[in-house]
């Protein structure tokens, strides 16, 4: 009676808008507004289970245009079942059009609530504007329905637990149930597990092998529980304590996968990682690494997070948001890292010197390059014994001349300045005998010694000593022995090496009076 009641003043309520509601919008054009819903029955309704429940709204068209009005039937879950009398209709300017939703109950009381948002999508077809009208949420609920207890396992397999008094019930079958889920999980684990293991021995790799060694026994726990909880609903309890079980399976697929991952990352791909940057010649895979293991770690957290916060309802949104702004922050404020470490990626792809190459810094110091960082580089002085740190982006940005590049062979100059009055081709002919008699200078055609008048000088005519050695780590040892060695073969030839002098002559004193020199 109260029901009835209720829609007839519904009614009277639509009856009126369609009378008055036209007088005051005037001429106005059609707009999203222009369809107004009115419920005519209660949004929560039971039913008997395979029973039907119809919900009914009123459409009103308070435009000035045709409206078409499209209604989707929502999706089948979980048996439920919902459809409209009507897929479409159309409804002129003050026109009031009733819509019916038919739902239909499940056979079975595992999911005994439904809930589903109804909306349609609306066509102007004079302007051929198209909008979504939100029509309602309904939710419905199983009620009644006696509880008959199983006598078989999936419905096919006898309770041969029944002969104990205890369980010749739906325990017995749940225990049958569970049982059997356990025996499936064994099957997987002690039977199919050395069979899968019979090919992966046959492949080349050994990666197969390790991933088989970190699933088997997550998979056995989740089939284990996936059958635990299936097997609760043979037994009479409550929908929502289902649910709750249902809700810690899910966060256990979850976490153990999230873990599973996360192994895999670490045991597999990081390790086939290390073993091949350990083979390759380049050093970007040995710095690279490291980096990609913490992205990596961070990128299986923050997934497994945002799911668990999916899982309980909790939009993860404002989180990703919040971090995207922390990062921005974070960005502005480490201006100078994430420029070293651009110019440290630079440095790994372009690769001007590598680990172990000797180069010559523009302050003149001669380093060896002992580590590439993605913040800084460390270059050991050869001359000083220190350890040289500087930041990425300082080395990408000066001149750096690689000793070792494009071979280890270093060119090796002697000067030597001698007197106006000296042999020239005597000495050139002995600095070029040093030369070829020493072991480490290089004799082939092209890197063969030779000897150059390079200036003359204001006290000696300077010659240069051109030569090769075979390894750059030689060249300061190398020149030494040969300087060494040319001062006693001048001496030995009357050779002279003068001091810097000068000649200065005295103007305005008698001519017999002498020059001075010094």
């Amino acid at each position: 009676m109260k029901n009835r009641q209720f829609t007839s003043a519904l009614l009277l309520i639509a009856v009126i808008s369609m009378i008055m509601v036209p007088l005051l919008s005037g001429n106005a054009q059609a707009a999203e507004g222009d369809i107004h819903v009115f419920p005519l029955d209660d949004y929560e309704k039971s039913v008997e289970m395979t029973e039907t429940v119809t919900y009914r709204w009123g459409l009103y068209n308070n435009g000035t245009d045709p409206n078409m009005i499209f209604l989707n039937d929502p999706a089948e879950q979980y048996g439920w079942e919902a459809e409209f009398t009507d897929s479409y209709l159309m409804l002129e300017p003050g026109e009031f059009y009733t819509i019916e939703l038919i739902v239909s109950a499940p056979a079975s009381r595992d999911y005994p609530t439904h809930e589903i948002t109804v909306d349609s999508m609306v066509t102007d077809v004079v302007t051929e504007d198209i909008w979504n009208r939100d029509i309602g949420t309904t939710t419905t609920t199983v009620s009644g329905g006696a509880y008959i207890p199983p006598t078989k396992a999936f419905d096919m397999i006898p309770n041969y637990l029944a002969a104990v008094e205890q369980l010749d019930n739906e325990w017995g079958v749940f225990l049958i149930t569970v049982g059997i889920w356990i025996l499936v999980g064994a099957i997987i684990f002690f039977v199919l597990d050395p069979v899968v293991k019979h090919f992966t021995k046959k492949t080349k790799t050994e990666i197969d092998d390790l991933i088989l060694a970190i699933v088997k026994g997550p998979v056995f726990y989740l089939i284990v529980s996936f059958g635990f909880i299936h097997s609760l609903r043979v037994l009479d309890i409550p929908w929502s304590y289902l649910n709750i079980f249902e809700t810690l399976f899910t966060l256990m697929v979850i976490l153990l996968g999230s873990w599973m991952v996360y192994k895999i990352f670490q045991d597999v791909l990081l390790i086939w990682g290390k073993s091949y940057a350990e083979k390759s010649e380049t050093t970007m895979d040995d710095v690279a690494l490291p980096l990609f293991e913490k992205v990596g770690m961070i990128v299986i957290f923050m997934v497994a997070t945002i799911a668990v916060l999916n899982l309980f309802g909790i939009d993860p949104t404002m989180l990703v948001a919040g971090m995207g702004i922390m990062g921005l922050v974070i960005a502005f404020a480490a201006q100078d890292t994430l420029g070293n470490f651009i110019s440290g990626m630079f440095l790994l792809t372009d690769r001007p010197f590598k680990v172990g190459d000797l180069v010559l810094m523009e302050n003149g110091d001669y380093c060896r390059v002992e580590n590439i960082g993605m913040r800084s580089t460390k270059l050991y002085n050869t001359f000083d014994h220190d350890m040289i740190i500087l930041p990425n982006s300082k080395i990408a940005n000066e001149k750096v001349i690689n000793l070792t590049e494009p071979d280890n062979k270093m060119k090796v100059k002697v000067t030597i300045g001698i007197d106006y009055k000296a042999d020239i081709h005597k000495a050139k002919a002995i600095m070029l005998e040093v030369a070829t008699a020493h072991k480490d200078v290089m004799q082939e055609e092209g890197s063969a010694p030779f000897v150059r008048l390079v200036e003359f000088g204001d006290s000696a005519i300077n010659l240069k000593l051109y030569t090769w050695v075979f390894h750059l780590d030689d060249q300061w040892r190398v020149g030494g022995e040969m300087r060494e060695e040319i001062f006693r073969r001048y001496c030995e030839e009357g050779i002279d090496i003068p001091f810097p002098q000068r000649v200065v002559h005295m103007q305005g004193y008698d001519d017999n009076v002498p020059s001075v020199s010094g």
